[in-house]
């Protein structure tokens, strides 16, 4: 239902694979190393024996951000927040040009639209965007954000 069209892919394929999380028994896609790299505090980072194999799960509900077998990081080992979990204020949708759920709520209550998508895809042709290493699940923002603008118009 959100697709993301091919001129839109920005970014780096993820890996394949998906695993259950551990904590909420969802499914999670695989997560790059660099975008763990660049995200994880350097206190975490410098614990973990490798950055390779782990997942990604989005689960509004669930604490947990990133796994690997036993290895579970959350909120609290990122240093950024992460926009889709629950609780957090700003919810981050898009972290390469700073659009947040209340940025677009805000928008649509005033004009009952919002510039959010358009702006986002003009800024991905230039000056280019980084979501592998600035948004937490490693991926494009643009299926998360067509998805909340969604919601946010249904509940109006």
């Amino acid at each position: 239902m959100f697709s993301v069209s091919p001129e839109h892919n920005c970014c780096t394929t993820q890996p394949k694979g998906k695993a259950l999380c551990p904590y909420c028994q969802k499914e999670a896609k695989g997560v790059l190393s660099k975008t763990l790299e660049h995200l994880l505090k350097n206190t975490v980072r410098s614990t973990l024996s490798s950055l390779e194999g782990y997942y990604y799960c989005k689960t509004a509900s669930c604490k947990v951000v990133y796994f690997k077998e036993d290895d579970i990081l959350t909120q609290e080992d990122l240093s950024v927040e992460v926009g889709l979990k629950e609780g957090v204020s700003p919810a981050t949708l898009c972290y390469c040009f700073h659009w947040s759920k209340e940025n677009i709520q805000k928008e649509l209550e005033i004009s009952g639209n919002t510039k959010a998508l358009e702006e986002i895809k003009a800024k991905m042709k230039d000056p280019g965007c980084s979501c592998e290493i600035l948004n937490p699940s490693g991926g494009c923002c643009l299926t998360d954000v067509q998805k909340f603008i969604h919601e946010a118009k249904s509940s109006l």
